[in-house]
């Protein structure tokens, strides 16, 4: 009884469950949102929870994760990575139990730079380097938004917010590597931001706290438009 215990124990221990792993009665039939909070302590969810209740309860059959990874770790870069590589396999997994299911991704601040290096691949210098992932999921990834996030660069189309001349502290220099999920992205930066819409001289960062009480309401419209637009998988 004792070994049958501690066998017990130890496949408890080295088999990881997946949460994206979802049986089919389970299966969005709004969106699944894959919310990805900046850095810090705490729990996964963060400050992500008022869009998770604006999705739960504004489109009807949605669900909803935090991605569980280490944004409590002391190397943004290596956390970076291996956040967007996490992601990544979310989507894969969720795909492959939910193929019939849309996906909205969204990011704050570094776990922005997550979900758009986990889309597009890392296009930054000073990143540690990840691939994108395989352009076909576009197909399921209907919405992806970051909020603040340090890649950002000036003019482009799915850019959003008030921020037309400033840049982020690890811009983005290939936005090209984007283009399968264009029509998907929503990357919101305003001025006062010095994450994402860094000028010099510097000036106060107060702007990067406010994205939640400025934009989710435009966010969920984003969404809820994306979802009449895009065909089923």
């Amino acid at each position: 009884m004792f070994f049958q215990k501690l066998a017990l124990l130890l496949t408890c221990i080295i088999v990881p469950s997946n949460a994206q792993k979802t049986p089919p009665e389970l299966c969005a039939t709004g969106v699944h949102a894959i919310l990805i909070r900046g850095q810090g302590p705490g729990d996964h969810l963060n400050v992500m929870v008022s869009m998770q209740n604006l999705v739960l309860q504004l489109i009807p059959g949605s669900s909803s994760v935090a991605l569980p990874y280490h944004h409590g770790g002391p190397d943004h870069r290596v956390v970076a990575a291996d956040g967007a590589l996490l992601m990544q396999q979310y989507i894969r997994d969720y795909v492959a139990s939910c193929p019939q299911s849309k996906i909205f991704l969204m990011g704050y601040s570094l776990g922005g730079i997550v979900m758009m290096d986990g889309l597009c691949g890392t296009s930054s210098l000073w990143l540690d380097p990840v691939s994108a992932i395989e352009p076909q999921y576009n197909r399921s990834v209907i919405a992806a938004a970051a909020y603040g996030e340090e890649t950002f660069i000036p003019g482009l189309e799915w850019n959003a917010g008030t921020c037309l001349d400033g840049i982020g502290v690890y811009p983005r220099l290939h936005p090209e590597w984007c283009d399968a999920y264009a029509a998907s992205i929503r990357d919101y930066c305003d001025e006062g931001d010095s994450s994402c819409c860094m000028k010099y001289p510097p000036f106060d960062d107060g702007a990067h706290f406010t994205y939640i009480f400025r934009y989710n309401i435009d966010l969920l419209h984003f969404v809820q438009r994306r979802l009449v637009e895009t065909p089923l998988p």
